[in-house]
């Protein structure tokens, strides 16, 4: 009977012709986030900044894995490394909507970023210098151009150049994607507010919907994003980076990851993969509104309690008893 009901609810284990109850182990649910990386503090630099765009490099404040207000250790094997300094990326290229007008610029100089996978470029017009994303074959003394303009007919795109996604003929492959329409942007931007940003990477434009375009990004999943959104054609380059190996202790030191213990940990079934169907068109058509944020208030004992007036005193207090002396 006991046998049965094991292999119904799926806890049996067979061992020599015996029945054995096993523990069920309860992992973390799907879709759980992992805690965020402290590498280094973002409001730090938007203050070097001063929420206007820079191309000189920033120096950098690193949190070695502890939370930059409260300083609570939060990430473990963070911290230590080379020094480096920050360059500010322009993920928000603009130029006139006018059709057969471009913002020219011309490539001054193509690098490696400590802080990202893909190479940088810096590039040069009118406006000022700026650090972009590099494309796959951009190379130093090259012009590329910049368009606001949504023709009636889509064209093909050459590399290197942004163009709105309802510019773009379907097919064409993309990275540096906005997520939304952004008019005003501040600086040092984030990676999240735009689309593949890794190096090797690109987005393939799917169709046109109406005001929207859909796009398919390197894992599969499918977005619906405004047709104003900018985007620069061509694939990210230093895709050779997977071949890389940096598989010494001393390079990941270099890193700024520190070495754990070194204790075998035998893996199980929940590290494998599990192939799953990719979930249906997402639609972006605003930003996310921020949680609001957290406060730190300090109570005193009397407030904690939570008591007000005559409750705050003992009944028998005002009767002549106290703690210590006592009426004959």
């Amino acid at each position: 009977m006991l046998k049965e009901i094991c292999a119904g609810v799926g806890w049996l284990r067979l061992a020599s012709g015996t029945a054995e109850v096993v523990a069920k182990r309860f992992l973390p649910a799907r879709g759980t986030k992992p805690l965020p990386r402290y590498l280094w503090d973002l409001d730090d630099l938007k203050k070097q900044a001063g929420g206007t765009y820079t191309h000189k490099p920033l120096t950098v404040r690193r949190l070695g894995g502890r939370h930059p207000e409260t300083g609570r250790k939060v990430n473990q094997h963070i911290g230590g490394g080379v020094k480096f300094d920050y360059f500010v990326i322009d993920y928000h290229r603009r130029g006139p909507t006018e059709p057969g007008k471009t913002y020219d610029e011309r490539v001054i100089e193509v690098r490696r970023d400590p802080n990202r996978t893909s190479h940088i470029a810096l590039v040069a017009g009118s406006k000022g210098k700026r650090w972009i994303l590099a494309t796959e074959n951009m190379k130093a003394g090259e012009i590329i151009s910049t368009s606001c303009h949504i023709p009636d007919n889509p064209v093909i795109g050459i590399e290197g150049n942004a163009y709105p996604l309802g510019a773009l003929a379907p097919g064409s492959l993309i990275n540096t994607v906005e997520r939304y329409p952004v008019e005003n942007p501040t600086y040092p931007g984030n990676d999240s507010e735009v689309f593949v940003v890794a190096a090797g990477k690109c987005a393939e434009v799917v169709r046109h919907q109406g005001d929207f375009v859909v796009i398919r990004l390197p894992h599969k999943h499918e977005f619906s994003l405004h047709k104003t959104c900018m985007a620069t054609v061509g694939r990210l380059s230093h895709a050779d980076i997977e071949n890389k190996i940096f598989g010494s202790a001393q390079m990941h030191r270099r890193f700024g990851y520190k070495m754990s213990s070194g204790l075998f940990h035998k893996k199980d079934g929940y590290c494998g993969r599990k192939i799953r169907k990719p979930p249906a068109v997402r639609t972006l058509v605003e930003p996310e509104k921020k949680p609001p944020p957290n406060y730190s208030i300090t109570l005193t004992k009397d407030q904690l309690s939570g008591l007000k007036g005559t409750a705050r005193v003992h009944p028998l207090i005002p009767a002549g008893y106290s703690t210590r002396d006592y009426p004959n």
